[in-house]
């Protein structure tokens, strides 16, 4: 009887045991990546319980950042990056700390000690956080060092004789207090800049001769990476590889309404994710009124996969027979001087769009542009006064749709002032009501003779909401970055009491005849994070996604007025 009890409990135990190990094993699996590459995501304050269900690495989105730790000097409140780390630590899967030094979410106290205080309490953040993180898998020493400096970097260093020197400091401190952890650099601007890219290098290269680096970080957010093209991705990514260290995708969303966002995901996503340097991929939220930008999202409040989800699924699991694909829906065309932009929603499962022209309604067609990757082309050279008649078809390695439904436009002189210059514009922030606005410009010259662009300023006109102090950021520029700088002026009149005015250094060179300066993307947020109200700005139009001849954003030549209506 005694024997029989014992083997009855035995067997229970067994079978418990293995329903255990079940679980843990589903659990393992559950996420979207398997193999070597991690596929990640953030938390807020605590997992959403499909966490495990996508993803199978995880960044606090801001519970180590220094100014959510020490918000008060000498008090540590590591409570909610415990939480996110014991996670990671108990479903097995790679933590990685961020960030140690960044310019943004300082601590508020920092500002007003002396330097040798500043370089003290520096130390002191890095040493314990080492302390309570020891297992963190990676860790983000310093955070977007082309754009964001911290307050105190003279007191770790400065320039000094490498020229960044202050980060170096920081990576020293931070490989004596992450022994076990592999050191990240991280910014932004970078895939979509292969300039950026290159001043990025400078410093990886300085921490790679010293030992203190041990990989890579490129945030890929909406901005950065919604209109980037595929050979600009890659021809970054071959750069950053040069260097011997892997890649790690640190911060990426896009944007869209479904369509436009799963065909951006299907175009940019295999880029990142089958480089064989680029070992890892974090995203930046997933769940409805969860992501700092309102439409990234890919699941939504009450748990519905987005078309982007679904196809990030099929993707990594190794994909299923391409169909043809749809006709593309909802093509518009807009009018402007001697030219006419084309815009239309992605049709699932398409790699390439063509646009085909007609003088005559129904044809006969003839192809004007192929292998389109993104959902919208312009059309220059027209004749103004005459009609034209448009169709899209979409295709893949399966085959090519039948025709879009056909739009016709009648290209015009445009708006504005009537001279040789134009200035186009689109939004890549559609959502009135958000913390970052996002203008975009192309300067064209229409002209006979080349205008030099340092002789050039754009004006683009909004409401501030408040009286927080702004910030703005050259994401991208055609001519270079470092060729383009932004500051802000007041003004009054309809609907603006602030504008934002790009202008150029002598480095970006001129606008050729009939040429263009190429896209400059630019974003404004305030320096508190707060929303701004577009819906009321004179400058803002959330239609205008494909660029656009656009005479509420003005452009001035030495001074005098050459473009646009001031408001």
């Amino acid at each position: 009887m005694l024997k029989s009890k014992w083997l009855y409990l035995y067997v229970a135990f067994v079978m418990v045991f293995g329903l255990l190990l079940s679980d843990i094993a589903g659990r393992a699996d559950a996420s979207l990546a398997s193999g070597n590459k991690f596929l990640g995501n953030v938390i807020g304050s605590s997992a959403p319980s499909d966490f495990s269900k996508y993803w199978n690495q995880v960044t606090p989105e801001n519970a180590t950042k220094w100014g959510s730790v020490e918000s008060t000097r000498n008090t540590m409140s590591w409570s909610n990056g415990d939480l996110i780390y014991n996670y990671a630590q108990t479903n097995k899967i790679p933590f990685k700390f961020h960030t140690l030094v960044w310019g943004s979410q300082e601590p508020g106290w920092i500002g007003s000690l002396s330097a040798a205080d500043k370089k003290a309490e520096v130390t002191e953040w890095i040493q314990l956080a080492g302390q309570h993180y020891p297992k963190a898998d990676y860790v983000d020493v310093v955070n977007e060092p082309l754009h964001a400096k911290p307050s105190y970097k003279d007191a770790i260093g400065g320039d000094g004789t490498t020229g960044w020197d202050w980060v170096i400091w920081s990576f020293q401190q931070a490989r004596a207090a992450f022994p076990n952890s592999k050191l990240l650099i991280n910014d932004y601007g970078i895939i979509s800049d292969p300039n950026a890219a290159s001043q990025y290098l400078t410093i990886i290269n300085l921490l790679k001769d010293r030992g203190l680096v041990d990989g890579i970080g490129i945030q890929c957010h909406y901005f950065n990476m919604d209109n980037v093209s595929v050979s600009t991705m890659n021809s970054v990514l071959n750069s950053l590889s040069a260097t011997g260290l892997p890649i790690y995708v640190s911060e990426l969303d896009m944007t869209g309404d479904d369509a436009t966002q799963l065909s951006r995901y299907q175009t940019k996503f295999p880029v990142l994710w089958e480089n064989p340097n680029v070992k890892g991929i974090t995203l930046w939220g997933y769940i409805q009124g969860q992501t700092w930008q309102s439409d990234t999202y890919l699941v939504t409040s009450s748990g519905t996969e987005r078309p982007a989800m679904q196809w990030l699924k099929q993707y990594l699991g190794g994909g299923s027979t391409p169909v043809v694909p749809a006709a593309p829906t909802g093509l518009t065309a807009t009018a402007g001087n001697a030219q006419v932009a084309l815009s239309w929603a992605a049709s699932s499962g398409a790699t390439s769009y063509t646009v085909k022209q007609a003088t005559t309604s129904g044809g006969p067609y003839t192809n004007v542009a192929t292998n389109i990757s993104t959902t919208s082309y312009t059309i220059t050279g027209l004749t103004n006064g005459a009609t034209y008649y448009y169709v899209v078809t979409a295709t893949n390695s399966a085959g090519t749709s039948g025709n879009s439904a056909q739009v016709s436009v009648i290209p015009t002189g445009g708006g504005g002032t009537g001279g040789n210059l134009v200035v186009q514009y689109k939004t890549q922030n559609t959502n009135a009501t958000s913390n970052t606005l996002a203008p975009n410009f192309v300067i064209k010259n229409n002209g006979t003779s080349a205008v030099n662009l340092s002789n050039l300023k754009i004006r683009y006109y909004f409401t501030k909401d408040s009286s927080s102090a702004l910030n703005a950021y050259i994401d991208w520029a055609a001519v270079g970055n470092s060729n383009v700088s932004a500051t802000f002026g007041s003004t009054t009149g309809t609907n603006a009491d602030t504008y934002m005015e790009i202008s150029f250094g002598s480095g970006a060179g001129s606008i050729a005849p009939g040429g263009t300066s190429g896209d400059i993307q630019t974003r404004i947020a305030k320096s508190d994070w707060s929303n701004f109200n577009q819906s009321n700005d004179y400058s803002y139009d959330s239609t205008k996604t494909a660029y656009t001849d656009w005479n509420k954003v003005t452009l001035y030549q030495s001074g005098t007025l050459a473009w646009g209506i001031e408001p």
